[in-house]
């Protein structure tokens, strides 16, 4: 009796369906999908350009402090890496500094941030959610910082 009470519905369903179908292509203008991604993705900062070759003498850290009120250097490590907090400490006695990677792969450390000048950087991509908007990076807990150098026959970041 079940089967004879849905059959019904269905020749209505089958019915309406070709009604809702439109000559007219759907616009995608006015969602986030049909806009080009801006400065700021996935909650992350993306500097490139002028604001990372402004001044020569500038090392990544000096850009991010910059771009960054909420970031801060809690200190040094005795290599002189700076340990950085994206996010806020986790715990006393743990590490808060976030996953550094340098043209897609992960250093040991954020020793890049200081050693790299700005402006050998194409394209820097900060995100201390941790979760990035590239395939291939695992999401981090105290964040992500992406840093793209350029390439002598490029114009610039990726």
């Amino acid at each position: 009796m079940r089967r004879f009470r849905s059959f019904p519905t269905l020749l209505v369903v089958l019915a309406v369906i070709p009604g809702c179908r439109t000559t007219r292509p759907f616009d995608r203008s006015t969602e986030p999908g049909g806009t080009p991604l801006s400065e700021t993705t996935s909650g992350g900062l993306v500097l490139t350009g002028q604001a990372l070759s402004a001044d020569p003498g500038l090392s990544v850290l000096d850009v991010i402090r910059r771009a960054m009120p909420q970031f801060s250097v809690t200190g040094y490590t005795d290599n002189h890496c700076p340990m950085v907090e994206l996010r806020g400490k986790d715990s006393l006695a743990g590490n808060s500094d976030p996953d550094v990677y340098v043209d897609g792969t992960r250093t040991i450390d954020t020793c890049p941030l200081v050693t790299l000048q700005a402006s050998m950087v194409g394209r820097l991509e900060i995100f201390p959610s941790g979760v990035t908007s590239r395939a291939g990076y695992p999401s981090r807990g105290h964040g992500v910082i992406m840093i793209f150098l350029q390439r002598a026959d490029s114009s610039g970041g990726r």
